[in-house]
């Protein structure tokens, strides 16, 4: 009985040695990609709703160099929220969108992403257009803004 423990004990630790080598290289990719918030705060009208909608939160952006140079980035809205200011309706989002950028660098882009604000009430439901420009320096680094949203009924 004793032997068979220390058995299972040895097939366990090869176990997690074999798991901790399979998954370390992931991790120290990762390690690579960087992060911006972009806060995300406009007024806009909801022709469906006849009011105006406050949409705020922040816009999580994780972009990574591959190894072929070009740029693979993550959107992902955090806590992003509805408000329509008459109704006092809520909405709520959880999106994230994807972009590859194609070297060569340095570059500037614009980006157009869509993302949809769920209504809690009987409302419309409202897709978001976000317009993005991202610039890419000759060094890689990557600065995301907003220039403008926009918003249509569903």
């Amino acid at each position: 009985m004793i032997k068979s423990k220390k058995t299972l004990k040895g097939r366990i630790s090869v176990l997690i040695g074999l798991l901790t080598a399979f998954f370390l290289p992931v991790a120290s990719a990762a390690a690579g990609a960087t992060s911006s918030n972009v806060p995300l705060h406009f007024l806009r009208s909801a022709d469906c709703t006849g009011e105006v909608v406050e949409i705020s939160g922040t816009v999580h952006f994780v972009n990574q160099t591959q190894a072929d140079g070009s740029i693979v980035g993550h959107f992902n809205y955090q806590n992003v929220t509805g408000l329509g200011l008459t109704s006092g309706n809520t909405y709520q989002t959880a999106a994230v969108d994807h972009i590859r950028l194609s070297a060569p660098f340095p570059s500037d882009i614009t980006s157009v992403q869509n993302f949809l604000l769920i209504s809690r009430g009987s409302d419309s439901n409202l897709t978001v257009q976000v317009i993005y420009h991202i610039t890419i320096n000759a060094d890689g680094t990557l600065t995301v803004h907003i220039d403008d949203l926009n918003m249509q009924c569903t």
